[in-house]
C-alpha cells in the first residue's frame, strides 16, 4: 500500500512539472457515426460539421470527463482508481470517488494515459472540475464530501511558482450546504468566474452564473446568465472562447436531442443571445458535456454515448469551417433600378465594422462573414434615405447569402439660393463628354416630375453648367445640349413643355472659382451641375 501511495505522489509531481511545448492538434480522419434526428426548431439547430474521434489511451471503464487546460496539459476528472486515493465508492455513482488528472496532448490531439494532477488538491473526497486563471497561478476547484456527493463546493488556491504547491485554500462566499456549486471556468482576462449551481431563485435545476473577480481577488455576487442560456432544466459546463465572443454550455433544456447537448450563445455587451444547438455531428441522444476548444478549430468534448469505454469518455473533435459570403445588390425601392455609387458598410452584432465598399456600376457588393451571425448592412447614397438591413447567416455549410437592399428616395426640397428659388435634388450625371443622362440620374429626375405634378401651375428653367476644363465655346454648347436633354426627359415623363425652359451657361457661373486656383476633381464636379429654377 505504501508503495502505491508513493507512486501516486511521484506521478502527480511529474504531471505538474512537465510542460510540453508546441503541442498543436492535427485532424484525425477516423469518423464516428452520429444520429440524424428531427428536432424542435424553436432554437436553431446548427449544421456544423464536427469530426469527433477517440483520444487514444485516456479513457477507461470508469468515467472520465474534461475540465480544461493547464499549461500544455489537458485536465480530466476521473473515477479511475490509482493507489489508495479514490478507493472508496461514491454513493451516487457506485464508482470510486473522482480525482483530478492531467494528460499530455500529442501532436495529433490524442491524450496520453492520465496522471494524478496534484497530491495536494486530490483528497479522499470527490473532486470536481477545476479552472485556472490566465497566469496559471490560481486554481478554482470543486469538491464534495464522501458522504454528500450531491453537493459540491468551490475553493480557490494559489501556486505562485507553479510547482504544484497549491496553498492558501479558501472557500467561495456563495458556497452552501443546501445547494451545489460546480464547473468553474475563468474568462481569458481573469475578471470573470463562470459556474453552474442549483442555488435558489434560478430558472430551475442547475443554472449558469457569472461572478466578477476583482483586483483584490474578492468575488462579486453571482449573476444568473438569464433565460437565453438557462431553462427549467439543467445547464452546466460553461466555456467562453478565447475571443470572448461565443459562450458554450451543456443543457438538457432548449431543443436537446437527448440528455445534455452542447449549445452556443453569442455574447453581446455582457448579454448572451441567439442560443444555438451545435447539431447532430457532435450531439447525440446521450449526454455531451465539457465542450471546449483547444484552438480555433480543434478541441475536446465528453460524451456518454454507448460506443465508449465507460460511463463518460473524452473525445477530440475538429470542425470543418466553410466559407460564408454575404452578397447583395443596391436598388431604388420604387423603380428597382440599380444604384451605383452607394456606400455599403457591414457591421457585426457588436458594432464592429466587417467591411466597407462603394458599389460600382453593377451596384453589387460581397463580404466574407461568419456562420450563425447577425449582421447590419448600412447603405448610404446622396438623395436617398439611409438604409439599415439585418442579415442572418443561419448556416455553416459553404454558401452565399444573397440580399437586395432597397433604398427610398429623399423628397425634393424647394430652397432659396442667392436670390433664386430652386428645386433641390442631388446632382444629375451624364456620360462623359456627352448629353446622355445616366440611368441613375433618371431616378433623381423623377423627383422633379413629382414636384411638378404636385404643383400643376409651377414653371421651371432647367439650367446646365460645366466646369472650366475645355474651351469656352465647347462648354457652352455641351451645357445647352445637357439642359435640352434634361428637359426632354421631363417632357417624356408627362410634363407639358410649356412649363419648361432650358438654358446652358457653360463655365460662366461656377460655384467655385477654379480659374484663380487649382481645383480638385470634387470641386470641378460641384461646378458641373443642373439647376431647376422656379420661374412661376
Amino acid at each position: 500500500m505504501k508503495k502505491n501511495v508513493a507512486v501516486s505522489i511521484l506521478l502527480a509531481l511529474f504531471c505538474n512539472a512537465i510542460i510540453s511545448q508546441n503541442n498543436t492538434l492535427t485532424q484525425d480522419t477516423t469518423a464516428v457515426s452520429e444520429v440524424n434526428l428531427k428536432v424542435d426548431q424553436a432554437i436553431l439547430m446548427g449544421d456544423f460539421q464536427f469530426n469527433v474521434t477517440d483520444t487514444g489511451g485516456v479513457n477507461s471503464k470508469q468515467s472520465e470527463y474534461g475540465s480544461g487546460f493547464f499549461q500544455s496539459k489537458y485536465i480530466i476528472v476521473s473515477s479511475r482508481k490509482i493507489g489508495a486515493i479514490g478507493g472508496d465508492k461514491d454513493p451516487l455513482t457506485g464508482e470510486p470517488h473522482t480525482q483530478i488528472f492531467c494528460s499530455t496532448i500529442r501532436g495529433n490531439g490524442n491524450l496520453d494515459r492520465p496522471l494524478l494532477f496534484s497530491r495536494i488538491l486530490n483528497t479522499e473526497h470527490t473532486e470536481g472540475t477545476i479552472a485556472f486563471t490566465p497566469d496559471q497561478k490560481t486554481a478554482y476547484y470543486t469538491r464534495a464530501k464522501k458522504d454528500s456527493t450531491a453537493i459540491f463546493k468551490m475553493y480557490r488556491a494559489t501556486d505562485e511558482k507553479i510547482q504544484g504547491n497549491w496553498d492558501r485554500p479558501e472557500a467561495m462566499p456563495f458556497n452552501s450546504n443546501e445547494y451545489s456549486v460546480e464547473n468553474p471556468w475563468i474568462s481569458r482576462d481573469g475578471k470573470k468566474l463562470y459556474f453552474a449551481s442549483n442555488m435558489p431563485n434560478g430558472y430551475g435545476g442547475f443554472d449558469i452564473y457569472v461572478a466578477a473577480i476583482y483586483e483584490n481577488d474578492s468575488i462579486g455576487a453571482p449573476k444568473n446568465l438569464g433565460p437565453e442560456v438557462n431553462t427549467s432544466q439543467d445547464e452546466k459546463y460553461p466555456f467562453m472562447d478565447r475571443n470572448d465572443k461565443y459562450f458554450y454550455f451543456s443543457s438538457k433544456g432548449h431543443n436537446s436531442i437527448g440528455g445534455y447537448d452542447v449549445f452556443r450563445a453569442r455574447k453581446v455587451n455582457d448579454n448572451y443571445v441567439r442560443p444555438l444547438n451545435l447539431g447532430t455531428s457532435i450531439n447525440t441522444t446521450e449526454d455531451e458535456i465539457a465542450f471546449m476548444y483547444a484552438n480555433e478549430r480543434r478541441g475536446y468534448v465528453t460524451s456518454s454515448k454507448k460506443s465508449g469505454k465507460g460511463n463518460n469518455d473524452v473525445y477530440k473533435f475538429t470542425i470543418d469551417a466553410k466559407k460564408q459570403i454575404l452578397s447583395g445588390e443596391v436598388v431604388d425601392a420604387n423603380t428597382k433600378k440599380i444604384l451605383p455609387g452607394a456606400v455599403v458598410v457591414v457591421t457585426d452584432i457588436d458594432g464592429n465594422e466587417i467591411g466597407k465598399k462603394e458599389v460600382g456600376a453593377d451596384a453589387k457588393f460581397t463580404f466574407y462573414v461568419d456562420p450563425y451571425e447577425s449582421y447590419t448592412i448600412t447603405t448610404k447614397k446622396e438623395g436617398f434615405i439611409d438604409n439599415n438591413l439585418i442579415a442572418e447567416t443561419n448556416s455553416s455549410v459553404e454558401r452565399t447569402f444573397d440580399v437586395v437592399v432597397e433604398m427610398k428616395q429623399e423628397e425634393a426640397e424647394i430652397v432659396e439660393v442667392e436670390g433664386k428659388t430652386m428645386i433641390k435634388i442631388e446632382n444629375i450625371y451624364f456620360d462623359f463628354d456627352k448629353a446622355t443622362i445616366k440611368p441613375i440620374s433618371e431616378i433623381s429626375l423623377n423627383k422633379i416630375v413629382k414636384v411638378l405634378n404636385d404643383n400643376p401651375e409651377m414653371k421651371i428653367e432647367v439650367n446646365a453648367h460645366t466646369d472650366i476644363r475645355g474651351s469656352d465655346a465647347y462648354n457652352l454648347r455641351l451645357s445647352k445640349r445637357r439642359a435640352a436633354s434634361t428637359m426632354l426627359y421631363l417632357i417624356n415623363s408627362g410634363i407639358n413643355k410649356t412649363r419648361l425652359i432650358s438654358q446652358g451657361y457653360g463655365e460662366t457661373q461656377p460655384i467655385i472659382d477654379c480659374k484663380s486656383k487649382d481645383c480638385s476633381d470634387e470641386e470641378h464636379e460641384l461646378n458641373r451641375r443642373i439647376e431647376f429654377v422656379i420661374i412661376k
